[in-house]
Protein backbone atom coordinates (compact mmCIF):
# COMPACT_ATOMS: atom_id res chain seq x y z
CA UNK A 1 0.00 0.00 0.00
CA UNK A 2 1.22 3.48 -0.87
CA UNK A 3 0.15 6.71 0.83
CA UNK A 4 0.45 9.72 -1.43
CA UNK A 5 -0.92 13.21 -1.95
CA UNK A 6 -4.42 13.38 -3.39
CA UNK A 7 -4.69 14.60 -6.96
CA UNK A 8 -7.70 15.46 -9.10
CA UNK A 9 -7.68 12.15 -10.98
CA UNK A 10 -8.55 10.47 -7.65
CA UNK A 11 -11.76 12.46 -7.24
CA UNK A 12 -14.36 9.91 -8.38
CA UNK A 13 -12.83 7.08 -6.34
CA UNK A 14 -12.63 9.33 -3.27
CA UNK A 15 -16.25 10.45 -3.71
CA UNK A 16 -17.33 6.77 -3.73
CA UNK A 17 -15.54 6.25 -0.43
CA UNK A 18 -17.18 9.35 1.06
CA UNK A 19 -20.60 8.05 0.00
CA UNK A 20 -20.06 4.87 2.05
CA UNK A 21 -20.00 6.93 5.27
CA UNK A 22 -21.93 10.17 4.70
CA UNK A 23 -25.35 10.84 3.19
CA UNK A 24 -25.74 14.49 4.23
CA UNK A 25 -25.69 16.34 0.90
CA UNK A 26 -24.44 19.56 2.50
CA UNK A 27 -21.43 17.80 4.03
CA UNK A 28 -20.69 15.87 0.83
CA UNK A 29 -20.76 19.19 -1.08
CA UNK A 30 -18.32 20.65 1.47
CA UNK A 31 -16.01 17.66 1.01
CA UNK A 32 -16.13 18.03 -2.76
CA UNK A 33 -15.40 21.75 -2.55
CA UNK A 34 -12.37 21.03 -0.38
CA UNK A 35 -11.18 18.35 -2.80
CA UNK A 36 -11.28 20.97 -5.54
CA UNK A 37 -8.88 23.27 -3.76
CA UNK A 38 -9.96 24.07 -0.27
CA UNK A 39 -7.57 24.44 2.64
CA UNK A 40 -7.47 20.72 3.43
CA UNK A 41 -4.40 18.57 2.90
CA UNK A 42 -5.68 15.27 1.48
CA UNK A 43 -3.86 11.95 1.18
CA UNK A 44 -5.00 8.72 -0.42
CA UNK A 45 -4.10 5.13 0.25
CA UNK A 46 -3.58 3.20 -2.96
CA UNK A 47 -3.13 -0.51 -3.44
CA UNK A 48 -2.75 -2.19 -6.83
CA UNK A 49 -3.70 1.10 -8.57
CA UNK A 50 -6.96 1.30 -6.59
CA UNK A 51 -7.82 4.08 -4.13
CA UNK A 52 -8.73 2.31 -0.89
CA UNK A 53 -8.76 5.19 1.57
CA UNK A 54 -8.63 8.93 2.02
CA UNK A 55 -7.70 11.25 4.86
CA UNK A 56 -7.41 14.97 5.26
CA UNK A 57 -6.41 17.57 7.81
CA UNK A 58 -6.60 21.34 8.05
CA UNK A 59 -5.83 24.16 10.42
CA UNK A 60 -8.37 23.79 13.22
CA UNK A 61 -11.48 25.93 12.74
CA UNK A 62 -12.40 28.39 15.49
CA UNK A 63 -14.93 26.14 17.20
CA UNK A 64 -12.16 23.55 17.76
CA UNK A 65 -9.42 26.06 18.56
CA UNK A 66 -11.59 27.21 21.45
CA UNK A 67 -10.98 23.78 23.05
CA UNK A 68 -7.28 23.53 22.18
CA UNK A 69 -4.65 23.00 24.86
CA UNK A 70 -1.81 24.27 22.68
CA UNK A 71 -1.19 27.22 20.38
CA UNK A 72 -1.22 25.61 16.92
CA UNK A 73 -3.91 22.92 16.60
CA UNK A 74 -4.85 21.06 13.45
CA UNK A 75 -8.10 19.22 12.73
CA UNK A 76 -8.24 15.63 11.58
CA UNK A 77 -10.90 16.60 9.07
CA UNK A 78 -11.70 13.27 7.48
CA UNK A 79 -10.57 9.68 7.37
CA UNK A 80 -12.37 6.93 5.50
CA UNK A 81 -11.55 3.68 3.74
CA UNK A 82 -13.27 1.17 1.50
CA UNK A 83 -13.02 -1.50 4.19
CA UNK A 84 -12.77 -1.30 7.95
CA UNK A 85 -10.32 -3.24 10.13
CA UNK A 86 -7.76 -3.72 7.35
CA UNK A 87 -5.24 -1.15 8.61
CA UNK A 88 -5.87 1.40 5.86
CA UNK A 89 -7.28 4.03 8.22
CA UNK A 90 -4.48 3.50 10.72
CA UNK A 91 -1.82 3.96 8.05
CA UNK A 92 -3.52 7.13 6.78
CA UNK A 93 -3.82 8.48 10.34
CA UNK A 94 -0.12 7.87 10.97
CA UNK A 95 0.66 9.84 7.79
CA UNK A 96 -1.43 12.76 9.01
CA UNK A 97 0.21 12.69 12.44
CA UNK A 98 3.66 12.65 10.82
CA UNK A 99 2.79 15.52 8.42
CA UNK A 100 1.19 17.62 11.17
CA UNK A 101 4.34 17.30 13.28
CA UNK A 102 6.54 18.30 10.32
CA UNK A 103 4.34 21.35 9.75
CA UNK A 104 4.82 22.36 13.41
CA UNK A 105 1.24 21.78 14.51
CA UNK A 106 1.09 21.12 18.25
CA UNK A 107 -2.03 18.98 18.59
CA UNK A 108 -4.65 17.22 16.51
CA UNK A 109 -8.31 17.65 17.30
CA UNK A 110 -11.16 15.64 15.86
CA UNK A 111 -14.92 16.06 16.16
CA UNK A 112 -16.78 12.78 15.66
CA UNK A 113 -20.59 12.91 15.80
CA UNK A 114 -22.48 10.47 18.00
CA UNK A 115 -23.91 8.97 14.82
CA UNK A 116 -20.36 7.75 14.05
CA UNK A 117 -19.56 6.47 17.54
CA UNK A 118 -18.49 3.14 16.04
CA UNK A 119 -15.24 4.93 15.05
CA UNK A 120 -14.46 6.08 18.59
CA UNK A 121 -12.41 2.98 19.44
CA UNK A 122 -10.30 3.76 16.37
CA UNK A 123 -9.35 7.16 17.81
CA UNK A 124 -8.52 5.59 21.16
CA UNK A 125 -6.19 3.10 19.47
CA UNK A 126 -4.41 6.03 17.78
CA UNK A 127 -3.74 7.59 21.16
CA UNK A 128 -6.39 10.30 21.03
CA UNK A 129 -7.97 11.27 24.35
CA UNK A 130 -11.64 12.12 24.90
CA UNK A 131 -12.22 15.76 25.72
CA UNK A 132 -15.99 15.39 25.99
CA UNK A 133 -19.22 15.87 24.11
CA UNK A 134 -19.57 19.13 22.15
CA UNK A 135 -22.10 20.32 19.58
CA UNK A 136 -21.22 20.86 15.94
CA UNK A 137 -21.59 24.61 15.33
CA UNK A 138 -23.23 24.15 11.91
CA UNK A 139 -26.04 21.78 12.77
CA UNK A 140 -25.91 21.34 16.56
CA UNK A 141 -25.33 17.58 16.42
CA UNK A 142 -23.61 16.32 19.57
CA UNK A 143 -20.34 14.47 19.16
CA UNK A 144 -17.11 13.58 20.89
CA UNK A 145 -14.14 15.90 20.72
CA UNK A 146 -10.90 13.92 20.51
CA UNK A 147 -7.43 15.34 21.09
CA UNK A 148 -3.87 14.17 20.56
CA UNK A 149 -1.04 16.46 21.69
CA UNK A 150 1.96 16.12 19.38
Amino acid sequence: MEIRNYNKKDKVAVQHIFAKYWTDREFLDELEKNLDGGEVYFYVAEKYDEIIGVAGFRKAPKYLRDYAETENPVELYIIASKEKNKGFGNTLAQKIIEKAKKMNFTEIECYSPETHNSSWKFYEKLGFKKHGIINDPDDGYPGMLWRKVL
